[in-house]
């Protein structure tokens, strides 16, 4: 399993051949979904998808939506 600053780290929840999925706990008791590329260096297609993954899922203000807080994505 991995460690991450933070975070609590359950379970792995998802993986495919680009990223994983993790379920975990905050600090602060929140629930959280973490999901992690697997390259590095992704591609600029594979930013843009992830980028507009992204804005979507914020965008969604419906109830048991997972909700996005912030992401890391570099530009």
């Amino acid at each position: 399993m991995i460690t991450l600053p933070g975070i609590a780290v359950q379970s792995q929840i998802y993986e495919s051949s680009a990223s994983v999925v993790y379920r975990g706990i905050g600090d602060d008791g929140r629930a959280i979904v973490v999901k992690m590329l697997k390259q590095d260096y992704p591609s600029p297609q594979e930013l843009t998808s992830y980028r507009q993954e992204y804005e979507i899922t914020i965008s969604l203000n419906l109830e048991g939506v997972v909700k996005a807080y912030r992401t890391h994505l570099r530009s």
